[in-house]
């Protein structure tokens, strides 16, 4: 009897050993299978996607082969106009620093009187000394209002605070004869920048 149990036993161990081997086995083949399918798919993708891009490449090269071709016809014309263009804008820019001067209030210069120059700043204004912003330039316009000096042949060696929130001071000079000036300025609300005084320096 107790030989018949053990090898019962050993029976019902064996199958089970078969049972979880076979199963077992199962699982990773079903892994293989999955990760086969899964790496499979993204070169298949990446191929597609390839495949597209080259296409879009060889149209977007035909494209810009064409543009090329019609900016080369084209690009004799547009050297005419814009040589024609230069001479037009030349002739405004001279016009225009023309209008600017004339457009100055009377008075000026060395021995005054001084009018507030006009501005197209609103209220509350904000002095800024930064070279190029408009409230630069326009007190580098009633800098050259207040000596004479244009523009173009005014040298600023400084330009700052004048000692209050409403004041600024310039020191020029000119480049064609060297006179040099120290320039204090008030802002006027809603008419700019006005000269006060106009000093000499040796």
């Amino acid at each position: 009897m107790k030989r018949n149990q053990r090898y019962e036993t050993r029976l019902e161990k064996r199958k089970q050993n078969r049972f979880l081997n076979i199963a077992i086995g199962l699982v990773v083949l079903l892994i293989v299978v999955v990760a086969f399918n899964l790496f499979s798919g993204d070169e298949n993708e990446t191929a597609t996607t390839n495949d597209t891009e080259q296409t879009a490449g060889k149209k977007e090269s035909n494209n810009n082969n064409s543009i090329e071709m019609e900016k080369d016809d084209s690009e004799s014309d547009n050297n005419k106009e814009d040589s024609a263009n230069k001479e037009d804008t030349d002739e405004e820019a001279e016009n225009e620093e023309t209008e600017t001067e004339a457009e100055q209030p009377a008075g000026g210069g060395p021995e005054g009187p001084w009018e507030p120059i006009g501005t197209s700043q609103s209220e509350p204004h904000q002095k800024s000394y930064d070279d190029g912003s408009q409230d630069w330039n326009e007190m580098v316009q009633a800098l050259s209002y207040a000596t004479n000096i244009p523009q173009d042949q005014m040298t600023i060696f400084w330009l700052g605070n004048g000692g209050g929130p409403d004041l600024s001071k310039g020191t020029v000079q000119s480049k064609a004869d060297g006179s040099k000036y120290d320039v204090m300025l008030q802002w006027v609300p809603e008419k700019g920048w006005q000269p006060t005084s106009v000093t000499p320096v040796q």
